[in-house]
């Protein structure tokens, strides 16, 4: 019996192929952004598009999530080994909450590992996290003039609610209609109830610290839709 299936080699190397291509381009494009670690943050939710070739569970959440986790906490500007610091990793890492990206990993393993059956809604729960409050903060920090918190405003909220909007008709476009996947989830979900996704998706990054926002933000919105049934 092999130990992989055709389906987990190809999402290995789709996964792993895609991460190195996000952190090469910010590590290119270091001195030309402001922010490449929000660069990271956005762009590694691409992930979501190759989590449907997975056949294996634990191949999904232990060898294509679970691996980054202890190495983006090795690549912490804590971390006693020096070469993994000053790794384009690092210097991702350095830029933000040092563990930011550790608890986007940590997400990331224990929902493709609960939903495994349910990847719409794992994948829209990454999307969130990713597009959608990695958008709004971008967007919030540059053109936000209108704040009702010391570190939120209208307009990052808006881009959180667009953001996370147009990802879920993006996925539910590539889920249901690109690749037909049928995992458990229903065939059509209206346009009302993405917008509806959306808005809380941005009333919870609104109330979320910015410290924990990677872990709670992606766990709260796969609790949410799983316990909907979506």
């Amino acid at each position: 019996m092999d130990l992989f299936t055709q389906g987990d080699l190809l999402g290995l190397a789709g996964v792993y192929g895609y991460v190195l291509s996000v952190v090469a381009l910010s590590y290119v494009l270091k001195d030309r952004v402001n922010n490449s670690r929000k660069l990271v943050h956005i762009l590694t939710g691409g992930i979501v598009f190759f989590w449907w070739s997975f056949d294996t569970r634990l191949v999904m959440a232990g060898l294509a999530a679970f691996p980054f986790v202890p190495l983006l906490l090795l690549a912490t500007p804590k971390s006693p080994i020096g070469f993994l610091r000053q790794s384009p990793l690092g210097m991702r890492s350095s830029e933000g909450h040092p563990y930011g990206l550790v608890m986007y990993a940590v997400s990331w393993t224990i929902i493709a590992y609960v939903l495994f059956d349910d990847l719409v809604a794992a994948s829209i729960a990454v999307a969130a996290m990713s597009f959608g409050d990695g958008m709004g903060e971008l967007i919030g920090r540059k053109f936000g003039i209108h704040r009702y918190s010391s570190n939120r405003s209208l307009e990052g909220s808006m881009t959180v609610f667009l953001a996370t909007l147009l990802s879920i008709i993006g996925l539910f476009w590539f889920y249901f209609d690109l690749i037909a996947y049928s995992g458990g989830t229903a065939p059509y979900i209206p346009l009302l109830f993405a917008l509806s996704i959306s808005g809380f998706v941005a009333c919870l990054e609104a109330v979320t610290p910015g410290s924990v926002d990677n872990l709670v933000i992606p766990l709260v919105v796969a609790a949410f839709l799983h316990g909907m049934g979506v």
